[in-house]
């Protein structure tokens, strides 16, 4: 293999060498060296891989940080092969869809009203509102803010999307979502974020929202389930606060992209408070796991 070293000599082509010394009568002796030269062979390759994706596995071995990696081998010759792994691992974003949706808003048959949209606050068809999410460890609910926090706008279909943070990967979180005049709602459970893509769907059941055991932690709608509506303060609750700020828009004949919106119409009035009273009626305060 590469070469071959004789009588003081290294060899590195196929050939016919010959060495001539004396031999133990003291005549001339000639050794010929018929000489085949096999070749040891190399390989490599680059990777690039997202963080969520390791470890990656390669000839049996799986690595978990960028780096350079060889393994030896034979080839078909029988000498040396060299096998380098070239191996990257980026801290890519994850992606967090959502399906969530709003008491107030929803008319039916999957849908929201496009209140983005019809207010004239975005030209995109079929935009809802703006929601805030946020996502929250176990391990740090007596914080006194979110490990992350973003903002995404909430499609009349439901869904909704955010780049989450790669730094997140191979974690689990609560995913919170706040709408400006919707009750705070809480996953269930905590949600592992071990994939490139994490879905979550709120609307299917009571059992996709964290509850306190006294109310139900959404509204059904008809089999879907929403988001209640009237935390016109924020505060976390349904209560006479918000029917006061409600019933001095109405008064005014507020119309636009106002919080006292429960609706989702644009303007604030006799129905804005309907849904208060009945929500209200209900004694709604967020569930939060501590």
């Amino acid at each position: 293999c590469n070469s071959y070293s004789w009588n003081g000599t290294t060899y590195t082509s196929n050939g016919t060498y010959s060495f001539t010394t004396t031999n133990s009568v003291g005549c001339d002796s000639v050794a010929v060296l018929n000489l085949t030269i096999k070749r040891s062979s190399s390989s490599s390759v680059n990777v690039t891989i997202c963080n969520y994706q390791s470890p990656y596995t390669w000839n049996g071995n799986s690595y978990s940080t960028s780096g350079v990696y060889t393994r030896k081998f034979s080839n078909s010759v029988g000498c040396d092969s060299t096998a380098t792994l070239n191996l990257t691992i980026n801290n890519c974003n994850l992606t967090l869809n959502l399906k969530v949706f709003l008491q107030g808003f929803y008319i039916g048959q999957g849908k929201m009203k496009s209140t983005l949209t019809d207010l004239g606050i975005t030209s995109d068809l079929n935009k809802t509102d703006s929601i805030k999410i946020s996502l929250w460890s176990p391990l740090h609910l007596s914080n006194s803010v979110p490990d992350y926090k973003y903002s995404t706008i909430l499609n009349s279909d439901g869904t909704a999307s955010v780049s989450v943070s790669g730094n997140s990967l191979s974690n689990s979180y609560y995913v919170v979502v706040k709408h400006r005049n919707s009750i705070e709602t809480w996953s269930a459970f905590p949600i592992a974020f071990n994939s490139g893509i994490i879905n979550y769907d709120f609307s299917t059941g009571y059992n996709k929202a964290y509850s306190d055991g006294i109310n139900n932690p959404m509204i059904n709608l008809n089999g879907v389930y929403a988001l209640y509506s009237g935390d016109i303060n924020q505060d976390g609750g349904v209560d006479i606060s918000d029917m006061q700020i409600t019933e001095n828009d109405a008064s005014n004949f507020a119309f636009g992209y106002n919080a006292s919106d429960c609706q989702g119409d644009g303007g604030t009035d006799i129905s804005d408070m309907q849904t208060i009273e009945n929500n209200g009626n209900l004694f709604l305060f967020y569930a939060r796991p501590f």
